[in-house]
């Protein structure tokens, strides 16, 4: 039998965050404390309003899901209909249909993971929608979609169809006040279509329910950080992403009481269309980290999402937002934040060597992990270069000390 509370069901899962949040609590904490609460004040009532359930907010993000795809995306509307003539707060939602598991009030499936990935595809005040969403509302009047291809998306089988939503779409009042108390005949038909689906779900749900086994499993004492995903679309940012990469294994590594994969051992899944439970069970470990980063001139975006690899369940998502002189305090944050999800109490050795953040000078940093990265390439001319680049690095900021264990790496 599965766990009192626990249930299992098809919904629009939508994502909201907040663009710039973490920029601006570093910057402003009162200010950003404030936009959260904006965030929320706006949200939540449009989402009870179009017949969702608020599910939790986490830091910047909201999820909330919907029975309904036309709700979820007329709710979308609204809420940045409601915000465009706010210069403080701007927001990216992301909407997909998918299964998704309710448990303690927390909603966990891969529905929610893919309803993440495509929230990160968003612009600024925009709506982006998975291919079931747009199938399933397409056909409503008065709204309009611009297609953004195929996107591959990081553990998911197949690409996925993306689709902007036109946000000169009129707002939708919910359908419960425009169609008032339904009819006798309409009450009947709604009994014919819901029950078999019902059935259907409660099929579903008793074949996938949790086994005793799987409820008893022990806490998260291993990890593996995947090679994170470089969405700038520019190949040659790929040594940014690869250093993003490298640096959050050495802050977990950091946590005394937390096993992590080394960084030799995950770089043959970068571009892995391979399973999660799959490559866990490969590397040994419980849990995966994986995400996103994204450049733009001095600005940094990582998106983040833990997952329990023996459950198949995601645990944890984020979005971090910073400049580039900021790198090192958000790859502490992102490994804290790690820690405190698969509840590890940190020993204040470990709190020290996470919190010991300084700036970085933006040039510095990025001859470093340019050079790193060469390191890594075949061929004298590579070698050389990175050299080069190296000792521009510990020339710019001689405090460095990973460029400076770098350059010692790329001389013996």
């Amino acid at each position: 039998m599965s766990p009192a509370g626990t249930e299992r069901r098809l919904a629009a899962i939508m994502f909201t965050d907040i663009v710039g949040y973490t920029a601006l609590m570093g910057r402003d904490e009162a200010a950003g404390r404030r936009v959260r609460e904006r965030h929320e004040a706006v949200v939540r009532p449009l989402v009870d309003r179009y017949h969702g359930e608020w599910v939790e907010e986490r830091g910047d993000e909201s999820l909330s899901t919907f029975v309904s795809a036309l709700d979820a995306v007329n709710c979308a509307l609204a809420i940045q209909s409601e915000l465009a003539g706010d210069a403080e707060l701007s927001l990216r939602i992301g909407i997909h249909l998918g299964d998704v598991t309710v448990e303690g009030g927390r909603v966990f499936g891969d529905g929610v993971n893919v309803a993440s990935r495509i929230r990160a595809l968003s612009e600024p005040r925009g709506i982006c929608l998975s291919e079931p969403v747009h199938d399933s509302v397409k056909n409503q009047p008065g709204l309009g979609f611009h297609a953004m291809g195929q996107r591959e998306l990081k553990n998911v089988e197949k690409p996925m169809a993306i689709y902007r939503v036109d946000s000169t779409a009129p707002v939708a009042t919910p359908a419960s006040a425009r169609l008032g108390r339904p009819s006798s005949r309409a009450a009947l038909w709604t009994v014919a279509v819901v029950a078999p689906l019902l059935l259907i779900a409660a099929v579903a749900w008793w074949l996938n329910r949790p086994s005793a086994e799987d409820a008893a499993l022990p806490p998260i004492r291993s990890i593996a950080v995947l090679p994170l995903e470089n969405l700038s679309g520019d190949p040659e940012q790929e040594y940014f992403t690869a250093g993003m990469t490298e640096a959050l294994i050495s802050d977990l590594a950091k946590i005394a009481s937390l096993g992590v994969v080394s960084r030799t051992s995950v770089m043959q899944y970068a571009g892995a269309r391979k399973p999660l439970s799959e490559i866990a069970l490969e590397l040994g470990v419980d849990a995966v980290v994986e995400g996103s980063v994204l450049r733009a001139g001095r600005g940094v975006r990582v998106s983040v999402q833990l997952i329990d690899a023996r459950r198949d369940r995601h645990l944890w998502s984020r979005s971090y937002e910073r400049e580039l002189r900021d790198i090192l305090r958000l790859q502490s944050e992102v490994a804290r934040a790690v820690a405190r999800e698969v509840q590890l109490k940190l020993a204040p050795t470990d709190q020290a060597r996470l919190t010991s953040t300084r700036p970085v000078n933006p040039e510095a940093y990025e001859a470093y992990l340019k050079g790193q990265y060469l390191l890594g390439k075949q061929g004298a001319s590579n070698h050389r270069r990175a050299i080069q680049l190296l000792e521009q690095a510990v020339e710019a900021d001689p405090d460095s000390a990973p460029a400076w264990a770098a350059l010692a790496i790329g001389y013996t």
